[in-house]
């Protein structure tokens, strides 16, 4: 890659970061759909971030749309660096995005990979908070399992994937610790998983923060939402 080539990715990315972080969705999007050399690594896995964050607030069919461009992207990634831990990560979200449109049994079916990859993730880069969010949310699904999909997944595998709330909630603290406030939807979290626990205290302190937050982006509302409903119940 010439030096020019090089400056412009960077700059590029760059720019492209500062308008995700500010929830400029679209612009980031629309400025790494510009970039002229699209099977770049840095341009594919942060487009397949920016297409799902785009899928967010549509309702369907637009929404189904975005989530399978936005896997598109995250395999395309992959192929081209499985030895960065941002491919595995959104490979993985995105792989769980795309199989839960397909259904439960497709969604099921890909649990073992999915979890491969958020594992890699984490093993590639142990201090990204995201990751580790991921990671227990992905425990916490399996431990809250409702007992007609838990059929399933005993149906689909020999020895079903399992996930428990102290698993998922060692994830969502270790998230935290590597990073405190940085994503409201993990206060949600581990304010559930407390609950799930029968740590009312610890609950309804992490609870509180949730439904305080301050609503930003399509996450920080569904959290607010949430929050709020469930803290009355507390």
């Amino acid at each position: 890659m010439a030096e020019e080539a090089v400056k412009s990715l960077s700059e590029t990315i760059q720019h492209a970061d500062q308008l995700f972080d500010e929830n400029n969705f679209q612009e980031a999007y629309d400025l790494l759909q510009k970039y002229p050399e699209q099977e770049t690594y840095d341009i594919k896995w942060r487009l397949a971030r920016v297409t799902y964050s785009l899928s967010k607030p549509v309702p369907s069919p637009r929404k189904e749309e975005l989530v399978r461009e936005a896997f598109r992207y995250a395999e395309e990634a992959l192929k081209l660096n499985d030895s960065d831990f941002a491919s595995h990560k959104w490979y993985s979200i995105l792989l769980d995005a795309k199989s839960g449109l397909d259904g439960i049994k497709e969604r099921v079916t890909q649990l073992e990979t999915v979890k491969k990859h958020m594992l890699r993730a984490v093993e590639l880069n142990p201090n990204d908070p995201t990751s580790w969010y991921i990671l227990g949310q992905f425990y916490y699904g399996l431990a809250d399992l409702p007992w007609y999909q838990r059929k399933i997944v005993s149906t689909i595998f020999a020895t079903p994937p399992t996930g428990t709330y102290e698993e998922a909630l060692e994830c969502f603290e270790k998230a935290e610790s590597t990073k405190p406030n940085f994503y409201s939807m993990n206060h949600l979290m581990m304010a559930k998983t407390y609950q799930a626990l029968k740590q009312t205290e610890k609950a309804k302190e992490f609870m509180t923060l949730a439904a305080n937050v301050a609503v930003l982006n399509e996450d920080d509302k569904q959290c607010k939402e949430e929050a709020t409903k469930l803290l009355k119940k507390l």
